[in-house]
């Protein structure tokens, strides 16, 4: 056996005893799920990942490999919470809610904490159209964006484990978007008031409802008629007002947790 052939086997030994150790690993983790329900512990806790990714550079002897072992363990953690993600969120996760409520920003946010992918509906028209939203509306009118949207939250509804968030909040005006999104989603109502919504909105120039004028009394007069079709399509509902990003999305990991761990974490215990 040429030295070579001899190294890449090294590398195959190495890689199966890899293989064991990750999988001795995520099964521990759904274990670790079930224990932190027991006990009232949240179940991600980045400060712990940090100090995991940190603790990981002590155990390296060759110190020109603790970056790059650093950055492969941030890496497993990250599998570790998609995860849990897949047994905690199986279904959708799905945004809703007024402009300027931070749909947007919150899913991005959850998209990192959950190691969830994320579709953006308004995102997804843009790229298709080649178009702005406000460029549709301009041109087309709303009845058309609408049929697009409807046609669009069909499609990614058919997904399976993603955050879906709806920029814009005319989606739930359309009962047939509901049922798409409650179909293996649950439906997260953002809500703030009109004075934080036009603090939020005033120096964009992306809103096509609000360009002719953003007062809080035109945001008043669109959302107003929308807060019973809100209520009604929400399984969750949570006040953005003066809270973080980071304080509205930890605020719905726990109230989906209340949701679903009851239901699911009792039979990945058993299955362990």
């Amino acid at each position: 056996m040429d030295k070579l052939t001899e190294l890449r086997s090294e590398v195959d030994q190495c890689d199966q005893e890899l293989a064991k150790i990750l999988e001795k690993r995520l099964s521990i983790i759904k274990q670790i799920m079930y224990e932190k329900k027991a006990m009232g512990v949240p179940i991600f806790n980045s400060d712990r990942e940090k100090e995991v990714v940190h603790r990981i550079g002590d155990y390296v002897v060759q110190s020109e490999f603790k970056d790059e072992i650093k950055n492969i363990h941030t890496h497993v953690l990250r599998s570790c919470r998609r995860i849990q993600s897949r047994y905690l969120f199986p279904h959708h996760i799905v945004l809703a809610g007024f402009m300027g409520t931070g749909k947007t920003t919150v899913g991005r946010e959850l998209a990192k904490m959950l190691a969830m992918d994320q579709i953006d509906i308004d995102k997804v028209i843009e790229d298709r159209t080649r178009m702005t939203i406000a460029q549709i509306f301009e041109t087309h009118g709303e009845a058309y964006f609408r049929e697009l949207e409807f046609k669009t939250v069909e499609e990614m509804s058919a997904h399976k484990n993603i955050i879906i968030f709806c920029s814009g909040g005319g989606t739930v005006l359309n009962e047939k978007n509901v049922d798409n999104l409650k179909k293996s989603g649950v439906i997260v109502w953002l809500k703030a008031s009109p004075e934080i919504i036009l603090e939020r909105v005033r120096a964009e120039n992306t809103r096509p409802l609000l360009q002719n004028g953003m007062t809080i009394e035109k945001i008043e007069s669109i959302l107003n008629p929308r807060m019973e079709l809100y209520r009604n399509a929400a399984d969750i509902a949570i006040d953005t007002d003066e809270k973080s990003i980071h304080e509205i999305s930890l605020e719905i990991v726990e109230r989906l947790m209340h949701i679903q761990l009851d239901r699911v974490l009792p039979n990945i215990y058993e299955a362990k």
